[in-house]
């Protein structure tokens, strides 16, 4: 999932403003379809955190790091849920069709308006989720090379050395 999240954020240079519509069709197909893909993943993900609530790994860390991770964690989740919902909603009012697959219309009416109101603000939620992403990416790397602990171990046992 953060393979096709991270892709998914490069998507903004894709769409230029040079391209043709036939282009910009196509590109709109395969946005709102791995689009489609990371929304699945995102909701069976809530479900396992949120409802089904699944054993998470302890650490201990200090209480601002720990406060930290929880605002970066919940903030993540957010995120992942409105970018995909106002990018579904901004293509409900594209001028263009948008398919996913290739084949299942989602767009009804074209509304100038409203359609540049709703891709401010998933431009918006885009820039926030990569602005995460980077932070995150970063405090992992702070654990991993600079505190030593064992944070990425616990969240990835697999990786772990054997001790013994």
């Amino acid at each position: 999932m953060a393979v096709l999240i991270i892709m998914m954020l490069f998507a903004w240079l894709g769409f230029s403003p040079e391209m043709s519509d036939t282009d910009r069709i196509m590109m709109l197909i395969g946005h709102s379809s791995i689009g489609t893909i990371i929304t699945t993943l995102i909701l069976m993900r809530i479900s396992k955190r949120f409802i089904l609530k699944h054993e998470r790994p302890n650490n201990y860390s200090p209480s601002r790091q720990a406060t930290a991770a929880k605002l970066t964690h919940y903030s993540l989740y957010i995120l992942m849920v409105l970018v995909p919902l106002t990018g579904f909603l901004t293509a409900n009012f594209h001028q263009l069709p948008v398919q996913l697959f290739g084949s299942v219309l989602i767009n009804g009416t074209a509304n100038i308006e409203a359609f540049t109101t709703l891709r401010l603000a998933h431009s918006i939620f885009v820039m926030a989720l990569m602005a995460l992403i980077t932070l995150h990416i970063a405090a992992a790397l702070v654990h991993k090379i600079i505190l030593r602990d064992k944070v990425l171990y616990s969240i990835r046992p697999w990786f772990a050395k054997k001790e013994g």
